[in-house]
């Protein structure tokens, strides 16, 4: 009896393991691919608009510090990958993402990645491949990632305080059973 009660906990812890795990990597996915929700109207919107002519119509004169921020900015790209124009600066520059990302983009229409320039500073970005316009051939835009990150620190901490006791729940079910068994046999 003993042997097929340790089973049956283990199995169950197993199983307890099994669904909060799956509940962690859902929960952390909507966080994640819901961040990118804003960057991909505005690409979309704003590649609508790109002509050959004047963009800047299209970028506000003001420009936030992406490193500190949590605002949303865009990024005008050419055809080569090199930036023209944009509402955010990295240390003092225009932000440069890997050229991979345009090829990819360029490719499919859009890619939405996920950007660390440096250590402490993570974007979620989507990029449009804008084909109609000779001035600008990329669309970029992004914002950080602090509060997902936050949101998803939470959730480790969330899915480890249940796990803990849902195991203590197990572990003192089978020490119950295990002192009834006790007490019957003697």
């Amino acid at each position: 009896m003993k042997r097929v009660s340790i089973l049956t906990h283990m199995a169950a812890a197993i199983i307890v393991t099994g669904i909060l795990l799956a509940m962690y990597a859902t929960v952390q996915q909507v966080h994640r691919t819901g961040a990118n929700d804003p960057q991909l109207q505005l690409a979309h919107d704003i590649s609508a608009r790109v002509n050959s002519n004047n963009i800047d119509h299209l970028l506000p004169d003001d420009t936030i510090d992406i490193s500190s921020s949590l605002g949303t900015f865009v990024t005008f790209y050419n055809s080569n990958g090199e930036p023209i124009g944009s509402t955010g600066m990295l240390d003092g520059k225009l932000p440069q993402i890997p050229k991979g990302v345009f090829e990819h983009a360029k490719a499919n229409g859009e890619n939405d990645i996920t950007w660390q320039p440096r250590k402490g500073v993570r974007m979620a970005m989507v990029v449009e491949s804008v084909p109609s316009s000779s001035q600008v051939s990329y669309v970029a835009v992004g914002r950080s990632l602090k509060e997902v990150e936050v949101r998803e620190s939470n959730l480790v901490t969330m899915i480890l305080m249940v796990w803990v006791a849902c195991m203590a729940v197990i572990l003192m079910h089978y020490l119950i059973q295990l002192w009834f068994a006790k007490k019957v046999v003697k």
